[in-house]
């Protein structure tokens, strides 16, 4: 596998941690619908300049944009809101530890419907990370109180929209580039979100936003927004779903990390340590696994 797609991950889940600093400074400001709807619109107008620019192609198959609209339902706008209002019911420990199920349910999907075969060892590395990633953010937080069931299930029930997407997106991957299925993505999710979005903006004072504020929204619109995922199709194009899934594990070690450096309060710990290097390790062996399975089953050979 090209260093290169492993590089793209990488930047993709320190971006996708950035997302989380940049957030304290403008959700005091901006409510959390108002950001996911000016993160998506803004995605999509940029993502369509592009698109023109480059001289990508135009999708005119009817099944090709269905599947861009289910992807963009999916991996986007039910995926976003899902998280959005799952978190309203439960605690927000609960819910970052719920976001790792993702690259379990990839990896389980994956199996599932034929498109890769069950491996050991990549079990054994998601489930090294996953305990990692739960370790660093701390099991002995995890709230079991009845009433934050309700927010539980919608955030799993979310990760699974985003488990569909990655599943899901390397067929039509396969027939358009990254640029134009980015943009049908978020040209499609914005109808999913819109609604909500709408609603929160017209509550909010614009003018008062301070020039500050604009930068850091601008900024999550550009790169945990837009250059995610553009590296994210395009990694989809060259590796497995479970590859790309299981990077996830990164974001909370990518976190832990950055924000000393740019949040007072905020230090890295031994905790912090330990579950990055079990993180690491379960990585290394999902990246053995894949490696090892492509050289008995090559991937133009797994179904779609």
């Amino acid at each position: 596998m090209q260093p290169l797609v492993h590089l793209a991950l990488v930047v993709v889940q320190l971006l996708f941690a950035s997302l989380a600093i940049a957030g304290r400074f403008v959700l005091p400001h901006f409510p959390a619908g108002a950001l996911v709807t000016v993160r998506v619109l803004g995605a999509t107008v940029v993502l369509l300049a592009l698109n023109t620019i480059i001289g990508g192609r135009w999708v005119r198959d009817g099944r090709d944009l269905l599947r861009l609209a289910t992807l963009g339902m999916l991996g986007i706008a039910a995926n976003q809101t899902l998280f959005l209002y799952g978190l309203r019911h439960t605690t927000a420990i609960n819910a970052t530890i719920l976001v790792t199920t993702v690259p379990v349910f990839t990896v389980l999907g994956s199996v599932l419907i034929g498109r890769e075969p069950p491996s050991l060892l990549k079990f054994a590395g998601i489930a090294l990370a996953g305990l990692g990633a739960i370790y660093l953010i701390g099991p002995d937080r995890i709230s079991l109180a009845p009433d934050v069931a309700l927010g539980n299930a919608l955030i799993v029930l979310g990760m699974i929209c985003y488990a569909t997407y990655f599943l899901y997106s390397k067929s039509v991957l396969r027939r358009y580039g990254s640029i134009t299925v980015s943009f049908y993505v978020m040209f499609f999710a914005s109808f999913g979100v819109l609604p909500f979005g709408l609603v929160e903006v017209q509550q909010m004072a614009l003018s008062q936003i301070s020039g500050a504020v604009w930068l850091w929204v601008a900024y999550i619109v550009v790169f945990p927004t837009i250059l995610t995922y553009l590296l994210n199709l395009w990694a989809l194009k060259r590796v497995s779903s479970n590859l790309v899934a299981v990077y996830i594990y990164l974001q909370p070690v990518f976190a832990a990390a950055v924000a000393p450096l740019v949040l007072e309060g905020e230090q890295l710990t031994a905790r912090a340590a330990v579950a990055g290097l079990a993180i690491f390790t379960g990585l290394a062996l999902v990246i053995v696994a894949e490696l090892r399975q492509h050289r008995e089953i090559p991937v133009e050979a797994v179904g779609e």
